[in-house]
Formats: C-alpha cells, sequence, structure tokens
C-alpha cells in the first residue's frame, strides 16, 4: 500500500514539472505511475486529494526533521520559516494548492493543514487555551496562506524570505515575541 501510494505522489510530482497541475488527468497519473484506476481510487478521490495527502505527508515530515536538528532551543517561528522556504523552493507544487482558482475543498483542506502544523508545533508554546488558541491558529493559518500563495504567484514578487519577515512583522505587531511564546504589553 505504501509503495502503491509513493509511486503515485513520485508520479504526480514528475508530471507536474512537465506540464501544468490543471492539465495533468488521472489517467497521467497512472499511466506514469503504473497502477490501475481503481488502485489509484482505493486510495483517493482524485488528483486534488492525491496533491493536498502527498503535499500534507511530505510538509510534515520536512517540518518535523528540520525541527530535530537544531541544537538548543528552538525559535517560535522556525516550523513557519520552513514553510515559507518549502514554498519557495517548490512554486510548482504549492501553486495548484494554494491558487485562488483551486476548488475550495482544496483551499480549505490547505488553510486546515496549516492550521494543524500550526497547532502541534506553536499551539503549547503561546500559552493560550481554548476558544483563544483555536482563534489565534486559525488567524496564523489564514495568514501563512495568503502569503505563501504570495510566495508562489508568478505575478508578485514577494520572496519566502520575504514573507517570513513580513509574517514576523505581523505576529510582532500583534503584540507576540519573535523568539517565545509570551504575550506582550496590551495583549489579552
Amino acid at each position: 500500500m505504501r509503495r502503491t501510494r509513493m509511486a503515485l505522489h513520485r508520479a504526480l510530482m514528475e508530471l507536474m514539472r512537465t506540464r501544468p497541475y490543471d492539465r495533468i488527468t488521472v489517467r497521467d497519473i497512472i499511466d506514469r505511475a503504473d497502477v490501475g484506476r481503481s488502485t489509484f481510487y482505493a486510495h483517493y478521490r482524485d488528483k486534488d486529494d492525491l496533491l493536498l495527502v502527498s503535499c500534507t505527508e511530505h510538509v510534515r515530515e520536512m517540518v518535523s526533521t528540520e525541527l530535530a536538528a537544531y541544537l538548543g532551543e528552538i525559535p517560535l517561528l522556525a516550523p513557519v520559516r520552513i514553510l515559507f522556504r518549502l514554498a519557495g523552493e517548490h512554486p510548482v507544487i504549492y501553486h495548484p494548492l494554494l491558487n485562488p482558482r483551486a476548488n475550495s475543498t482544496v483551499l480549505r483542506s490547505v488553510q486546515q493543514m496549516f492550521a494543524d502544523l500550526l497547532g502541534e508545533f506553536l499551539g503549547p508554546r503561546l500559552g493560550l487555551e481554548g476558544a483563544e488558541l483555536e482563534s489565534t491558529i486559525t488567524f496564523l493559518s489564514w495568514g501563512l496562506f495568503g502569503l505563501q500563495d504570495a510566495v508562489v504567484d508568478p505575478h508578485r514578487a514577494l520572496t519566502a524570505e520575504q514573507a517570513y519577515h513580513l509574517f514576523g512583522t505581523l505576529w510582532a505587531g500583534s503584540g507576540y515575541s519573535l523568539e517565545s511564546g509570551s504575550v506582550g504589553a496590551g495583549h489579552g
């Protein structure tokens, strides 16, 4: 099962390097992966689901691996920096996920992926509880989503590093310290 999923993921990534995502069909993917149509649909609803699941697994693995390599205390926004860098390095993969023309299920799923990652990596360090934590994570995930779209959109000139610094500036402006989860003066 894992081998099949990896073959489908690899096939989609290879195809995305050669043509636009919207021109790739499930038939193209299964031909490249050398699997049957029923096998594809046993694992994924459609090509958007394949892209989203593959990207989520890859992003989670990359963030975990890179954070584990830190010596000493991990800067609070380190996962955010990693997420921006990944989008900047792989715009062909991220663009279909973040593009406003993507279907609403994909867009909402990507935002939820960001919320889950931020909740997992930042949540325990923020010192917030319940609804306040949930609202903060939702706000941050949509901000991350919007800035990542600016990074992968070829018509906007925002680098991954610039987006990270902008995110950090907005974060600090909300009353949070950049290096810890402490709440600054004036934040309730």
